[in-house]
């Protein structure tokens, strides 16, 4: 089993919304249970309620670890408590299982908006939210069924699709073995069991031996760091060298704990292929640059990958773009584990699809995986709202893709 239980980034926490007194929201009417094996549903309606259900997606969740219910799941409770007390109902399940569980994920919220009808009625509009994963999941939904939701809010997402998250996990891999053969066990889709790689607690407190080891050999080669970090696109601040370690020690503890769940699911086969990929260092003069980049290429390992494995990432999920209501983005700038150019990549598809009037963007600045303060996911809520309002009243909205700091 794949120990890294004990694994703390702080990045990796989703700050709880600010916590609202019980009061604040009166007597909350609360229903929970299964939709099949394993998966949880909570739902809450505040005793004023504004008619408006919102659906929560979580983010991904280590495979090998127990299936919590969603008031369990990291962010959940503040997030539930400042919507409950604004007057939204929320909704949430935990899924039949963790992992790269996008099609499960989609099911178990889709089957929320019915149940939810079953026991309190018919909600006046169904808005969705989710992070990281979860969020790539509500995303599918509103592609998939317009007519069903009037908003979405994914954030922290790999909204540019599962296979280009699996290629910048592939490729920082492969070329981090290149520049560090043999330091980390396994290959880059076969990390051995028992495989711990847990951080330090706190300074001056050792993490695992794995996690010493790289630590130690990260620390004592620069150099390297700075041609592997910028060759795999890492993200961190230009300059900032701290932050440029705390993204390569983020990026392998992500790349470790995921991996083997991602390559079960294709039956062993891989989704990755960079047999013709050119890779690039850049940061020194011309001259030497080049000489890196040729050494590099030579050395990389190189993998074929599966048609099979594509096409069934292909389903679970490659965004369309085809968008036919408000959707709403958060990022943080500098992302390690879900880097902000997915917002890119799903503006282009959404431009192409010419549906960019429905798209806003927000960034949060800062470092992290899903690292937003309270008042960074308040505003983008508030902005979804306002979208959703103004389609409801009849409104025009501005043509064009927005980005918003």
């Amino acid at each position: 089993m794949l120990s890294l239980r004990r694994l703390l980034f702080p990045a990796l926490v989703i700050a709880a919304l600010v916590a609202v007194p019980a009061a604040g929201y009166g007597q909350v009417r609360h229903v929970e249970g299964k939709t099949g094996p394993g998966s949880f549903y909570e739902m809450d309606v505040p005793a004023v309620w504004n008619g408006t259900l919102v659906l929560y997606a979580h983010g991904i969740v280590q495979a090998d670890q127990p299936l919590l219910a969603p008031r369990d799941q990291a962010g959940y409770a503040g997030f539930r408590g400042a919507l409950l007390a604004y007057g939204y109902a929320v909704a949430a399940s935990s899924f039949s299982g963790n992992g790269w569980a996008v099609a499960d994920a989609v099911q178990r919220t889709h089957q929320l908006g019915k149940l939810f009808v079953s026991k309190f009625g018919q909600p006046t509009q169904i808005l969705l939210a989710g992070h990281s994963m979860g969020g790539l999941a509500i995303l599918e939904l509103a592609e998939k069924y317009p007519g069903q939701y009037a908003g979405a809010l994914p954030m922290c997402a790999p909204l540019g699709g599962g296979i280009a998250e699996i290629r910048y996990a592939g490729d920082a891999r492969v070329i981090f073995d290149s520049y560090f053969p043999g330091l980390l066990p396994g290959t880059p889709f076969d990390v051995p069991a028992g495989t711990e790689y847990i951080p330090r607690p706190a300074p001056a407190v050792p993490g695992s031996p794995l996690y010493e080891e790289v630590f130690e050999a990260l620390i004592t080669n620069p150099q390297k760091v700075m041609q592997w970090t910028q060759a795999a696109g890492l993200p961190f601040q230009p300059g900032n060298v701290p932050q440029m370690f705390e993204s390569a020690l983020y990026f392998l503890g992500f790349q470790l704990r995921y991996t083997n769940d991602l390559i079960e699911r294709v039956n062993g086969k891989i989704p990755y292929d960079n047999w013709t990929t050119e890779y690039a260092v850049e940061i020194a003069d011309p001259d030497t640059n080049a000489g890196l980049s040729a050494q590099l290429n030579a050395e990389v390992e190189r993998y074929l990958g599966d048609p099979a494995a594509f096409n069934y990432y292909e389903r679970n999920y490659e965004p369309t773009g085809d968008i036919r209501f408000p959707v709403v983005t958060l990022h943080n700038t500098y992302d390690p584990g879900v880097p902000s150019w997915h917002e890119q990549l799903y503006a282009k598809k959404v431009a192409d699809a010419g549906n960019s009037a429905w798209l806003t963007r927000l960034s949060a600045a800062g470092f992290g995986h899903c690292n937003f303060t309270a008042t960074d996911t308040l505003t983008a809520f508030n902005a979804l709202v306002t979208q959703v309002n103004a389609v409801a009243a009849g409104g025009k909205l501005e043509s064009g893709s927005r980005q918003q700091q």
